[in-house]
């Protein structure tokens, strides 16, 4: 039976409409890789109240959750199936004391797919990627 991992991620934005991508460690899972900061949500956990911890366990930074940037994308790897629901997200501190990542990158939209992402976080960078992101509204 393959084992299912919910877990959430967040297209974090700036002021001038870039996005946030993070590289993973070498020596971690899906090393190398580009993918959406965050991680996985534990039982009982809501998946903005997930995002906000683990951001605040990777990078030691308090964020404002928004809207979910694109369907939740599902993708098979030998270790489980990923369900990664990724939010869009804003900065309220800028610490970036990487726990998880080797690098950390501020992109324009036309350089998302320029960088090689993990396989469950492509499809969603690929829908950002073409967003309008001046749409994006934070309620809070």
């Amino acid at each position: 039976m393959t084992k299912v991992i919910n877990v959430v991620g967040a297209a974090i934005l700036n002021e001038n409409y870039q996005v946030l991508t993070t590289k993973r460690n070498d020596d971690r899972v899906l090393g190398t890789l580009w993918e959406f900061p965050g991680g996985k949500i534990e039982s009982g956990e809501r998946a903005q109240d997930a995002l906000k911890r683990e951001l605040q366990e990777e990078f030691n930074d308090q964020i404002e959750v928004g809207p979910l940037a694109a369907p939740v994308s599902v993708h098979q790897y030998d270790f489980g199936e990923i369900h990664l629901a990724v939010y869009y997200a804003k900065m309220d501190t800028h610490n970036f004391d990487l726990v998880a990542h080797s690098k950390v990158k501020w992109c324009r939209q036309a350089e998302l797919m320029q960088l090689h992402w993990a396989a469950a976080d492509l499809p969603i960078a690929t829908q950002i990627s073409q967003a309008n992101l001046r749409e994006i509204v934070f309620n809070g």
